[in-house]
């Protein structure tokens, strides 16, 4: 895991963009994992600046959602589709359908992400972290944290929510992390410099990847 001090998100945005680029330019089959929150106008740039000739190659899928009607306004990839993000010549996934219980999309969201991580030679996760330590939509001391499943569905206040878990994101091949802002400031010096149980802060998950880069205005480069 390294640390990028940068004062804005530009950085993460050209960085995440131009390793996007190199895996689809050299023919890799490459899966993005997108979220939600502050992440959506990142996720935004980052497409509009890669070629639409290499994108036929890329999927798209939100690493996380929220439960409800397609399209409703607290919706993820609803929110990145208002936000107008462009899938141009990739292929999308989207977890919620119409007329489908709770139960019956985290099924369906397991089964969906399992045959992507499959499908594809590169999982690249676009992630934030929250001031809680919490990482996707795995909230510290949550039902997700111990589920024993590739997805996990859960009630937490306001939202029925449906997340990848560590068994998902252990298979990501590099992860790029936005967490900026002076409220990221004491989960990001226990996320550097204290061992603390993954169920008590789930960020922990991203000492455990091949590749995971935090770009943050409130820490020091180690890269």
């Amino acid at each position: 895991m390294k640390f990028v001090h940068a004062s804005d998100r530009h950085p993460a945005i050209a960085t995440l963009q131009s390793r996007l680029e190199q895996e689809l330019t050299a023919g890799k089959r490459v899966l993005w994992l997108v979220s939600g929150g502050s992440n959506i106008s990142a996720s935004v740039q980052v497409m509009h600046d890669l070629e639409a000739t290499i994108t036929s190659r890329l999927t798209i899928m939100p690493v996380d959602e929220r439960y409800g009607l397609v399209g409703h306004p607290d919706s993820n990839l609803g929110q990145l589709l208002a936000a107008g993000f462009d899938v141009k010549q990739a292929r999308l996934i989207a977890v919620l359908r119409p007329d489908t219980s709770f139960e019956a999309t985290a099924d369906l969201f397991d089964n969906l992400a399992r045959q992507a991580f499959s499908d594809n030679e590169i999982v690249i996760a676009q992630l934030g972290m929250g001031a809680d330590g919490h990482i996707a939509g795995i909230l510290p001391n949550s039902p997700a944290v111990a589920s024993p499943e590739f997805v996990a569905a859960y009630a937490s206040q306001p939202y029925q929510r449906l997340t990848l878990t560590d068994h998902a994101l252990k298979r990501v091949s590099a992860a790029y992390v936005l967490a900026f802002g002076e409220d990221k400031q004491v989960a990001l010096e226990r996320l550097t410099t204290k061992l603390v149980p993954y169920a008590d802060q789930p960020a922990q998950i991203l000492k455990e990847l091949p590749e995971a880069y935090v770009f943050s205005d409130q820490v020091a480069d180690t890269t």
